[in-house]
């Protein structure tokens, strides 16, 4: 009897990580510029005052959203490299307790006997398997993450992306009615949105 085959595609974290801010970022963008829009379409602003607002809408938008996302994913990028820096001591300084610790968790989780210590003696023979068994499981991190930078720049440039599709339009301004510009910006707002979306 065949066995059949079985491809498993699985997404990298880091990417995973940046699709996250993308996402958000776009939606972020968009939204809450076709808001700042559709606010002063409906309070009679001519097209020259409703571009204005769009661009600050997003140029504010992108620097607070891009600053908010590096700093709180540096928070959490120095945690983690201040308790591998940690743990990597304590290994090295104090290696009867840190083994004593992998005993206690591989027991917490069902393992007796020979293949409790067999266990024990295989990832204390690997200072890096160790080390990252200690802060996945003693710890509870994941994969190291990934650069704030990166990331800021990440929600910031998919902020700008998403804040262009309704502001786009009223570059015409001086050529297009307000009627038809708002409709187009609407429309280009909901096409955005259903395609990012799926």
């Amino acid at each position: 009897m065949s066995t059949p085959n079985h491809d498993e595609q699985h997404m990298k974290p880091r990417i995973g990580s940046h699709l996250r801010e993308f996402i958000f970022g776009f939606n972020d963008g968009l939204v809450s510029t076709f808001a700042v829009i559709a606010g002063l379409f409906g309070g009679m602003v001519g097209n020259d005052t409703v571009f204005l607002a769009a661009l600050a809408t997003l140029v504010a938008g992108a620097f607070s959203m891009g600053l908010g996302t590096y700093l709180g994913n540096k928070s959490m990028y120095d945690l983690y490299y201040a308790e591998l820096e940690r743990e990597k001591r304590e290994v090295k300084e104090v290696p009867e307790i840190e083994t004593q610790e992998i005993r206690d968790i591989y027991l917490a989780k069902g393992f007796t006997g020979e293949l409790l210590e067999s266990v024990v003696k295989h990832i204390t023979s690997d200072e890096k398997l160790w080390i990252e068994t200690m802060m996945r499981e003693e710890l509870g991190f994941g994969d190291p993450p990934e650069k704030p930078t990166k990331l800021g720049i990440t929600m910031s440039s998919a902020f700008v992306i998403g804040s262009l599709i309704p502001t786009v339009p009223y570059f015409f301004h001086s050529a297009v009615s307000d009627i038809k510009l708002f409709h187009i910006s609407l429309v280009a707002s909901f096409v955005g949105l259903f395609l990012i979306g799926w």
